[in-house]
């Protein structure tokens, strides 16, 4: 095989890329109303974290694969991480010790087993920081999903449209 060949069925590409696709083929049985209802935290703290991600890869805090043409933070971020926010919140939100508890067992796996398993995979690995460190950093992305959630159902219950036929504006008479 050419070298080019070789680069592009690179391994690590392709589990990247693979583990993305499985996770949004879950979106298929999360359901439509949960879809509408956590969709828009999932987003922004998915953008969120990205934005962290570029900056602790900048002070070196940890180092990702990555090609002039991918970079392997992308489908970890798009992928697994939208989704499992997704998911967490379908069966958590509103049972905030739950929402804690199922964060730090899945934020414990990926930071100990799973940092282990991408340091193997060359797919990434820790570098100024450390894999507690990195547990922290991750609960502290849950917390500010629970939260960005929060503040998105109580602002699109002030506008649903229960609610907007109660709203009728005083006009003052002149």
């Amino acid at each position: 095989m050419e070298k080019g060949c070789v680069r592009f069925l690179d391994f690590r590409k392709i589990f990247l890329l693979t583990n993305m696709f499985l996770s949004w083929m879950t979106a298929l049985f999360i359901g439509r109303n949960a879809i509408k209802k956590y969709l828009v935290a999932s987003v922004i703290l998915t953008k969120l974290v990205e934005i962290q991600f570029s900056y602790a890869r900048k002070k070196k805090w940890w180092w990702f694969y990555k090609t002039p043409t991918f970079d392997g933070m992308y489908p970890n971020h798009w992928g697994p991480y939208l989704m499992g926010s997704m998911w967490i919140l379908k069966f958590t939100f509103g049972k905030f010790p739950l929402f804690l508890l199922v964060n730090a067992i899945v934020d414990f796996l990926y930071a100990f087993p799973g940092v282990w398993l991408y340091k193997k995979l060359k797919i990434a690995h820790l570098k100024r920081i450390n894999r507690l460190q990195f547990f922290l950093f991750m609960m502290v992305n849950a917390l500010n999903l629970y939260m960005v959630q929060f503040v998105v159902a109580k602002v699109s219950k002030c506008f649903s449209t229960k609610n907007l036929g109660k709203f009728k504006p005083k006009f003052k008479k002149h």
